[in-house]
């Protein structure tokens, strides 16, 4: 007979797999191209995006880029990052279909997202940042290398042309993003317009997907992760709706 102990043992390995294992994503939930058909649910920056798969909401942090951060706790609001932001808006805009190539193993970072190129019409999202020169490549780390050496030849063209964060000196390093140097430069973030540029006006709760207009009930409210509006279309268009109060 069982021991309680091993009783016990089974029991929670079988609601672990109940719970985890039916909703982990396999090669299965693949297309014939290798793809998970996906559809965008929400952005949340420049190189993180939420999307759906198989009807669940899954969080993915694209790899081998990082663009600059709009809603950092202590970084703020760094040059490029609202327009990096508005390019994913634009391009990875709710309802949009793409297609996701997990990396190897459908790996996660240690915010629990997984690491994937993104497709959108059969061009790769993470090649666009980088050739509008809104990303950088970094966070290389095997065994996630397939494009790296690509990812590479098209951030030194974007550097030759002075796009983006390479029209900065200095400001993009292997260390990150280095906002005294674009403060020396005389760049003013939200100066060309985006997110930086509205805050204070239309305040998006990301979680709930609601939107508070400075005169409601809940506008001051403590809300962890905002995205910010000019108007009240803009948000709706990016998936909000309007706060009861």
């Amino acid at each position: 007979m069982l021991s309680n102990w091993m009783k016990n043992f089974v029991l929670i390995f079988s609601i672990t797999f109940l719970l985890t294992g039916c909703t982990a994503l396999t090669d299965s939930d693949q297309n014939k191209n290798g793809m998970l058909p996906a559809e965008v649910f929400k952005n949340i920056d420049g190189d993180t995006v939420t999307v759906k798969v198989r009807g669940k909401e899954e969080t993915i942090r694209l790899l081998l880029v990082d663009t600059p951060e709009t809603q950092h706790p202590r970084l703020g609001v760094q040059p490029f990052g609202p327009e990096a932001s508005d390019f994913a808006k634009e391009i990875l805009y709710p309802g949009r279909k793409v297609e996701i190539e997990p990396g190897i193993n459908y790996g996660r970072d240690k915010y629990g997202r997984l690491l994937a190129y993104i497709y959108v019409d059969g061009k790769m999202f993470n090649e666009r940042l980088l050739e509008e020169g809104l990303a950088r490549v970094a966070y290389v780390y095997p065994p996630n290398t397939k494009y790296v050496d690509v990812f590479y030849d098209i951030q030194d063209e974007a550097k030759k042309k002075e796009k983006g964060i390479w029209s900065i000196e200095n400001y993009s390093t292997d260390e990150g993003f280095q906002a005294d140097k674009a403060a020396q430069s005389g760049y003013k973030t939200g100066i060309e317009g985006g997110e930086a540029a509205c805050r204070g006006k239309i305040k998006g709760n990301m979680n709930s997907m609601i939107y508070h207009v400075p005169e409601g009930s809940y506008y001051n409210s403590d809300i962890k992760e905002i995205e910010w509006f000019c108007t009240e279309k803009e948000a709706k268009e990016a998936g909000y709706r309007k706060a009861k109060r």
